[in-house]
């Protein structure tokens, strides 16, 4: 990345829009990629407007999504791209008629505000088959005029077509061709956001939720986060630790194009109850997981059947609970697959250590400078540059688990022995005072804004 000079001023002074693509969904038969494809542009629009960006227009485009705004708020736009669910990659552009001395016109027009004296450059292009040039025949012949105009300037080229410093991509479609001279990846990539799928997140204040719920989200999922507090668990309503899990909500919530919902439930009168029944520590921290699953399952059955939570106009059916489970929390394994609900664990295959370095990763992204956003460098140095969980995991990191991260953490034992817990922890939440605190707790929930929630 680069910070923005004179010279993006004067790239940039071409764009009026922005080209937008994306990845799995292209596999996906024509119905249901015509379907996402229109929720996309639906969710991106929603977006703009909520981020103050003027939509000019929007629409499909033969694999490609296309969104036009006034020149004057394209960087805002790049900034804003980069984070948007659904997309892999982006560039900003402009727009000419598909004839091809027009394509011609404005390509050498643009250049010399993106390549200099000495760059090696390569032209890329792709066209309709009904465009009388073949791809080959407009790279190679709108190359040469640009070669020849520098050269009639007294400049030097060097033509690169293996590793470019400075590329120029021409796409020729039905009614318009598009120049420009970046691919931006976007952040996160994946599915458009749909509310088919919804699930509840557990928040408790430890590392991981955050990539838990990025990693769902990235999948086209509206999550929907529930905050589990309690003096007893050390998360006060105006605790620091509650502040800090509502700051990291915030974080995920500008993903979403709609309101995200924080749902709150106070649970220390079902902990008081707990701690009468004198219990060793390692035990409680068991039956305080087993709470926290059995809360998150009653609270989905519970707004399933009132439908209280609207997204996008339409009631969500919450499909499962999300959890950051990992390999270190086999109990928390064990009792999410002895409950009824789906119980989604992306990070169940991470060690922590990948898991860290993936919360720094995120962390960094987040807290970057917002003007660093035009890409520098050749095609291949590109490419390497978006965000993954494959660059982590061979990264190699070392970063070492911070004890202080875990709440409640399982102390070792063998799968005999928490069989065995469980079995008598299931009992005890199956009685009648317990079932009906549960339900209190429940039926006292709150349903908050994340734009509209004070602490």
């Amino acid at each position: 990345m680069k910070l923005i000079n004179n010279k993006n001023l004067a790239e940039m002074q071409f764009y009026d829009l922005i080209i937008g693509r994306y990845n799995e969904l292209g596999l996906k038969s024509k119905k249901v990629r015509s379907r996402m494809e229109y929720s996309l542009l639906k969710h991106i629009s929603k977006i703009c407007i909520r981020e103050g960006l003027l939509l000019v227009s929007s629409y499909r485009r033969s694999g490609r999504l296309i969104f036009h705004f006034k020149t004057e708020q394209i960087p805002k736009a790049i900034e804003v791209f980069r984070h948007i669910i659904g997309l892999h990659s982006f560039s900003p552009g402009f727009s000419v008629k598909p004839e091809f001395i027009q394509i011609a016109k404005f390509v050498l027009d643009y250049v010399p505000s993106y390549i200099e004296d000495k760059d090696s450059f390569a032209v890329r292009a792709s066209r309709i088959k009904p465009f009388p040039k073949s791809s080959l025949e407009i790279e190679r012949e709108i190359g040469e005029q640009i070669l020849e105009k520098f050269e009639a300037e007294g400049k030097s080229l060097k033509v690169d077509l293996t590793n470019p410093k400075k590329t120029v991509y021409i796409e020729v479609r039905e009614k318009m061709a598009y120049i420009y001279s970046q691919k931006i990846p976007t952040i996160w990539g994946g599915n458009p956001i749909e509310t088919d799928k919804a699930v509840l997140s557990l928040w408790r204040g430890i590392k991981g939720e955050n990539i838990a719920t990025q990693l769902m989200i990235r999948r086209g999922t509206v999550v929907e986060p529930v905050i589990i507090y309690a003096d007893s668990l050390g998360i006060s309503r105006n605790g620091n630790k509650f502040k800090e899990i509502l700051n990291n909500i915030k974080g995920n919530a500008k993903y979403l194009s709609e309101p995200m919902k924080i749902i709150l439930l106070n649970a220390e009168p079902l902990i008081k109850q707990i701690q009468q029944e004198n219990i060793s520590k390692s035990d409680f921290e068991n039956y305080i997981i087993y709470m926290n699953m059995t809360l998150l399952a009653n609270l989905l059955k519970d707004l399933n059947e009132t439908k209280e939570i609207i997204y996008n106009k339409k009631p969500l059916f919450f499909k499962g609970i999300l959890t950051p489970t990992n390999l270190s929390d086999e109990f928390y394994y064990l009792v999410g697959q002895r409950l009824p609900p789906i119980h989604f664990m992306p990070l169940i295959g991470l060690s922590q250590t990948m898991i860290n370095d993936l919360d720094i990763r995120l962390r960094g992204l987040k807290d970057s400078d917002s003007s660093n956003f035009l890409m520098e460098g050749t095609e291949l140095e590109n490419k390497r540059s978006k965000f993954s969980l494959g660059k982590t995991v061979s990264s190699g990191s070392l970063v070492k688990k911070n004890p202080a991260d875990a709440n409640f953490a399982v102390n070792n034992e063998n799968s005999g022995d928490l069989d065995e817990k469980l079995e008598k922890i299931t009992l005890y939440f199956e009685k009648e005072k317990i079932r009906n605190l549960i339900n209190q707790i429940i039926n006292n929930k709150e349903i908050r804004e994340i734009q509209n929630f004070n602490v």
